[in-house]
């Protein structure tokens, strides 16, 4: 199963293949900034990807759309559409 590592808590946690950043953040136990609860509206769950970036599904033209209006760099993902697939480290502002 593939890992997540969260900094700079370094929590990391195993998940299914699939799970979302946004599903795996909860399941580590650490809060994440949403409005819309994970509904993929708000775009404020964005996650900047340290590593593993090829280890996550790739990116949708909604999330694209999302991440300009919200003014974030290519480097982040909305976390609650974004798939794990393997080893990822991320972080946020809001840990």
């Amino acid at each position: 199963m593939p890992t997540v590592t969260f900094v700079p808590s370094g929590r990391v946690v195993e998940v299914e293949r699939g799970t979302t950043l946004y599903d795996a953040a909860i399941k580590a136990g650490l809060p994440v900034a949403s409005s819309c609860s994970g509904d993929f509206v708000c775009g404020k769950c964005h996650m900047i990807i340290l590593e593993g970036d090829d280890s996550l599904s790739p990116q949708t033209d909604s999330e694209r759309k999302l991440l300009l209006r919200e003014k974030q760099p290519e480097t982040h993902r909305i976390s609650c559409v974004t798939q794990v697939q393997g080893d990822t480290k991320v972080t946020t502002t809001y840990w």
